[in-house]
């Protein structure tokens, strides 16, 4: 349990460090864009309610994909296709983003725990 936490922790951090960053900050505003593009299209050309275009935006966006919800007409097919794609692409580039980030929070710690092991042997 106590492994969990400090995995939590680290997490956390990463996510905290993440965030203070210019291009997540621009990652997140491109993700808070298509995901308004797709409510509102799904809105328009499937007649779907805010909530509902809302939800199925978000679950292919997300590369969820439940199936309860589905595009009705032709262009909503299409423009789904092209939209998961999007989706995952923007979930990637962020699991790729934070994944980095947590090898560097790793890196500086090892790289603290050697300078830690020389200061004590001097």
């Amino acid at each position: 349990m106590l492994s969990l936490l400090i995995g939590f922790k680290r997490l956390i951090r990463c996510l905290v460090r993440c965030f203070n960053k210019e291009e997540t900050k621009a990652l997140l505003v491109a993700t808070g864009i298509i995901l308004l593009i797709g409510t509102i299209f799904y809105h328009n050309i499937e007649k779907m309610t805010f909530i509902d275009s809302f939800y199925f935006s978000f679950v292919t966006l997300a590369t969820i994909g439940y199936g309860d919800l589905h595009p009705i007409t032709t262009i909503g097919k299409l423009f789904t296709v092209l939209y998961g794609i999007l989706g995952l692409g923007m979930v990637s580039l962020s699991v790729g983003v934070i994944a980095r980030e947590l090898v560097q929070i790793r890196n500086e710690n090892q790289e603290n725990n050697q300078k830690n092991r020389e200061d004590t042997l001097s």
